[in-house]
């Protein structure tokens, strides 16, 4: 069983999570608590495996009690609560910078909070897993060896796609201001987030990336050594071709994922061919793993966040069964491989 603690201040929302949790038989509500000095004796007491944690509360606000629950719990998972607001985005960004796994948005009415049951009971089984299931047991699937970093050649400066979910704000900070100044390629990233916090976090990756970072608009250019962030809940698509490419944004609702990965990877493969890198980082699910397998059979390179260290494994893991991940790395290691491959690219 899972063990929940579901903090926050709004009486309404605990029994309404409440009751969507305790339809699933993989959960327990263990307690409730309205304050984060509560949340905090609670979690002491209780040692449950996952905390929905608010983050706007009296006596004690969400946020100063993430820190001494990450403290006193190191192995409890924190899922945050938050508004959809801008004010929300950034405190939840902050939260998932100082140890939270994943968010949910707070609900305005229990009929929206149903509508999401089967998200909220998703993240919350990812965040148990994610500190649960000892990563060093994920399943690794052995794979053909695929095009090395010394044969690997381009004939241009290469579009780099990546693919993340939960943990995708904590890993991208990490990688994106580990780049250097110089670097050539353009990035662009499709993240399960909500259309109201994506400028949010790609302002936020601009202020820690040397390279500048912002949230990609319809029908706009490519450049070199610039960063865009797919919007939220609409997938962002690749078109043109590889001397002029644009942004263009589709609406698709047999894609389970917003924005999906698959169908930036494909639309990627298309329009840059061999000049495509495509990563497939942490986050829950399969999605990358289909977009992937594209960008190999036209000659990009695929890489994949090594499992095992990703804050969760399911995405990553997923792409290298294909058989078609050419580099399985962790995040730490993966700016120097970049680096690597776009040693040699024309300029």
């Amino acid at each position: 069983m899972i063990r929940v603690l579901i903090v926050d201040d709004s009486p309404f929302i605990r029994v309404a999570l409440r009751k969507v949790m305790e339809g699933d038989p993989e959960i327990d509500i263990v307690g409730e608590a309205g304050n984060g000095r509560e949340a905090i004796r609670l979690t002491e007491r209780l040692k449950p495996d996952v905390i929905t944690l608010d983050i706007n509360m009296p006596i004690m606000d969400g946020l100063t009690a993430l820190g001494e629950i990450v403290r006193v719990c190191p192995d409890c998972g924190v899922l945050m609560v938050s508004a959809l607001t801008t004010e929300g985005a950034r405190e939840t960004i902050d939260a998932l910078n100082r140890g939270a796994v994943d968010f949910i948005t707070k609900p305005s009415d229990i009929q929206e909070l149903f509508k999401f049951r089967d998200e909220i009971i998703a993240k919350v089984k990812a965040v148990y897993n994610s500190k649960r299931v000892p990563r060093s047991e994920a399943t690794f699937i052995p794979r053909e060896p695929g095009s090395s970093i010394e044969t690997q050649t381009f004939s241009r400066v290469p579009l780099i796609a990546i693919g993340i979910s939960t943990g995708g704000p904590q890993t991208l900070s990490y990688v994106l201001s580990r780049l250097p100044t110089n670097f050539p390629s353009p990035v662009v990233v499709a993240i399960h987030m909500p259309d109201t916090f994506t400028s949010t976090f790609a302002k936020h990756l601009d202020s820690v990336s040397p390279l500048p970072v912002a949230e990609a608009k319809e029908g706009e250019v490519i450049e070199n050594g610039r960063v865009y962030v797919s919007k939220g809940r609409i997938h962002m698509t690749i078109t043109g071709n590889s001397e002029r490419s644009k942004v263009k944004y589709i609406q698709d609702d047999s894609y389970i994922y917003k924005p999906s990965a698959d169908l930036l990877f494909e639309s990627v493969a298309k329009v840059f061919g061999k000049d495509s890198i495509g990563i497939v980082m942490t986050g829950m699910g399969n999605d990358g793993s289909r977009g992937i397998c594209q960008i190999k059979k036209v000659g990009g390179v695929t890489i994949a966040e090594d499992p095992s260290t990703a804050v969760l494994w399911a995405m990553p893991e997923n792409a290298i069964k294909t058989g078609m991940v050419d580099h399985v790395v962790s995040k730490e290691k993966l700016p120097d491989l970049l680096m690597e491959l776009l040693r040699n690219v024309p300029v």
